[in-house]
C-alpha cells in the first residue's frame, strides 16, 4: 500500500509479507519508506524467521531490522541494524550496528551478546565518534565468563586534531574464588596492578530467551507450511564438515550508508 500528495513531494509506501515452505521454514516481514516536502526521507525493514537448523536439528527463530533516515535540510541522518537469534536449547546471539551524523560530527556504535546455552557468555561494546576537524574519541569493553571464571577488559581513548593520542586500558581476571586481579595503564603514566576481594557478577543467561521469543511470535508460528511436493525429500550431505565455532572477534562495521 502507499500514497502521495497532489504535488508529489510527500509520499509513503508499505509492504508486508508472509512466506513458508514444506521444510517448516516460515518468514514474516515488512518494509516501509517515505519522504516529505522538506526533503526528509526514511526507510525501514524488519523480518522474523523460523526454521530448523541443519546441523543441530533444533528449531531456531531469528529477528532482524534495518532503519535509516536522512534530513533534507542539513547534513544529518542515522542508520541502524540489529539482530536476535535463538534456538530451542538456549543458544542466543544478539547484536546491533548504529551510525549517525549531525553536520560536522559523526558517531558509531556496535555491540554484541553471545550465550552458548551451557553457561558461556560473551558480551562486547565499541563506540566511537569524530568531527570534521579531526578530533576522535571512543570507548570499548569486552567480557567473557563461564562457571564464575572469566575476564573483562576495555579501553577509553581520544585523538586530537594534531594527532596526539591518549588512552587508558584496563582489565579484570575473575578466578571464581572471590579474588579479582585488576590491572591497567594509561599513556599519561597511570598504572595499577592488584588483587582484591570482590564478588563476581555477570548474566549467564539472556534476560529474553527462547521461551520469551516463542511466546511473542504468535503471528510467525501461525503461518501455515506448504505441503511437500510428491517425490521430494531433504538432501543429506554426509561429507560436509562440522561448522567452525563462532569467532570471538566482533563483526566488521558496514560502510556508513548515509555518507
Amino acid at each position: 500500500m502507499g500514497g502521495q500528495s497532489h504535488d508529489g513531494t510527500t509520499e509513503w509506501k508499505e509492504t508486508w509479507w508472509e512466506k513458508s515452505d514444506w521444510t517448516g521454514y516460515k518468514e514474516l516481514g515488512a518494509e516501509k519508506s517515505g519522504k516529505n516536502g522538506e526533503g526528509d526521507s526514511w526507510w525501514e525493514k524488519w523480518k522474523e524467521v523460523l526454521y530448523q537448523d541443519e546441523w543441530s536439528n533444533l528449531a531456531r527463530i531469528e529477528r532482524s531490522a534495518e532503519k535509516q533516515a536522512k534530513s533534507g535540510a542539513e547534513n544529518a541522518g542515522w542508520y541502524e541494524k540489529w539482530w536476535e537469534k535463538y534456538d530451542a536449547k538456549g543458544w542466543t546471539e544478539k547484536g546491533a550496528h548504529k551510525y549517525g551524523r549531525l553536520n560536522e560530527q559523526s558517531w558509531w556504535e556496535r555491540w554484541g551478546e553471545h550465550y552458548d546455552g551451557r553457561g558461556f557468555v560473551l558480551k562486547w561494546t565499541d563506540k566511537w565518534a569524530e568531527t570534521d576537524l579531526g578530533t576522535k574519541w571512543g570507548d570499548k569493553w569486552e567480557e567473557k565468563f563461564f562457571a564464575g571464571i572469566g575476564s573483562r577488559q576495555g579501553e577509553t581513548w581520544h585523538v586530537s586534531p594534531g594527532g596526539d593520542r591518549w588512552s587508558r586500558t584496563w582489565g579484570e581476571e575473575h578466578f571464581g574464588n572471590g579474588k579479582v586481579h585488576k590491572y591497567g595503564k594509561s599513556t599519561t603514566g597511570e598504572s595499577w596492578d592488584l588483587v582484591v576481594d570482590e564478588e563476581t557478577y555477570y548474566e549467564a543467561e539472556p534476560h529474553y530467551g527462547w521461551a520469551d521469543v516463542v511466546g511473542d511470535s504468535t503471528q510467525l508460528l501461525s503461518i501455515q507450511p506448504v505441503e511437500r511436493p510428491p517425490g521430494v525429500y531433504p538432501t543429506i550431505d554426509f561429507s560436509a564438515s562440522s561448522p567452525s565455532p563462532p569467532s570471538d572477534d566482533p563483526p566488521g562495521m558496514p560502510p556508513p550508508p548515509l555518507e
